[in-house]
């Protein structure tokens, strides 16, 4: 248990690198990465079922609790991530490739790893783990409905049967976790924790590795570009994130973990979704994403974390300075 203990912690603080090291593997040794190709959809559920496990009731309080805040969360990240992605697609005359593939990864729900962020923020973690959730929920509607709205006039795609597929590869899972977790209990998901976390780890790397190996040589060949093209979506979200919930009136921590949650994709959904619907050449998006999300979001929560530190100085000197007035 002590070994797993620190083998579940190094990959926790150095998942940025896994990443990174994922894709120069899948790249290099293509061979090593491509059996997860067939198995995208069933990787997806792993990651889906992990995240169920590790979900709460009062998850879903807090949206009855805070409703305008999850409700602010959510909306700013199905409005401004997805127009984003089509602004950029018209902007840069894409292909219909890359085109469908920035409005799949804008069309995405949040990504798990933003509650990481949100917590190393300093910001509202129940928040952001509440705007994951209910994204995530709405996703069988609403990613069909985006890649329909902003992506139709290069694809065609049923409705009905992609919202049934992001169905089955999120809500089923993600639903199959919550209540296993409610029959074993705290002290059983306790123990079982940092395999969760490893499994999860493995099944993403596993399906990043796979698009790498199979689209290695046209992610080369797209090169700086494309890592522009996810930076330049992904810095927007944070930036019109940020500048919405300013002027929403948000709190300085709902502020961070609403800013993480608008910017940060569940680049996995959209690796998953590529190997049911498109070609392979649509998942380069996300699969330079899955690398592009990881440390800007580090970077972000940084910057968060101090900015945090620096508020609550403030406040408490306020409140010392009121203290000394009154006596």
């Amino acid at each position: 248990m002590n070994l797993l203990t620190k083998v579940s912690g190094f990959v926790g603080k150095n998942l940025t690198w896994l990443v990174l090291a994922t894709i120069v593997g899948g790249y290099f040794v293509p061979g090593a990465f491509s059996w997860s190709v067939h198995y995208t959809v069933w990787l997806l559920g792993v990651v889906m079922f992990g995240m169920g496990m590790t979900l709460h009731v009062s998850d879903f309080k807090l949206v009855l609790q805070r409703p305008k805040e999850v409700l602010a969360g959510t909306v700013c990240h199905y409005t401004i991530m997805p127009l984003v992605a089509f602004a950029l697609t018209k902007v840069f005359h894409l292909s219909p490739d890359l085109a469908v593939g920035m409005v799949l990864l804008g069309s995405c729900p949040s990504g798990t790893a933003s509650n990481v962020m949100s917590f190393l923020a300093k910001g509202d973690v129940p928040l952001a783990v509440s705007v994951t959730t209910v994204s995530t929920l709405l996703a069988p509607v609403m990613m069909p409905f985006l890649v329909w709205a902003l992506a139709g006039e290069y694809v065609n795609v049923s409705f009905v049967s992609m919202a049934l597929t992001v169905m089955k590869v999120i809500l089923v899972p993600l639903v199959l976790g919550l209540l296993v977790h409610k029959v074993v209990g705290e002290k059983f998901l306790a123990q079982v924790q940092k395999v969760l976390v490893l499994l999860s780890a493995f099944a993403v790397l596993s399906i990043l590795g796979g698009v790498v190996a199979v689209n290695g040589a046209k992610i080369v060949a797209l090169g700086a570009f494309v890592v522009v093209l996810v930076l330049l979506h992904n810095l927007a979200g944070f930036g019109l994130g940020y500048f919405v919930t300013g002027k929403l009136g948000m709190g300085k921590p709902q502020q961070h973990s609403v800013t993480l949650e608008v910017g940060m994709q569940n680049d996995a959904l959209a690796l998953s979704i590529c190997a049911v619907y498109f070609a392979p050449a649509v998942a380069i998006p996300a699969a330079v994403g899955a690398a592009v999300h990881q440390i800007t979001g580090s970077f972000l929560a940084g910057l968060f974390a101090r900015n945090m530190d620096r508020y609550e100085a403030r406040q408490k000197a306020a409140e010392e300075a009121s203290v000394a007035v009154g006596d």
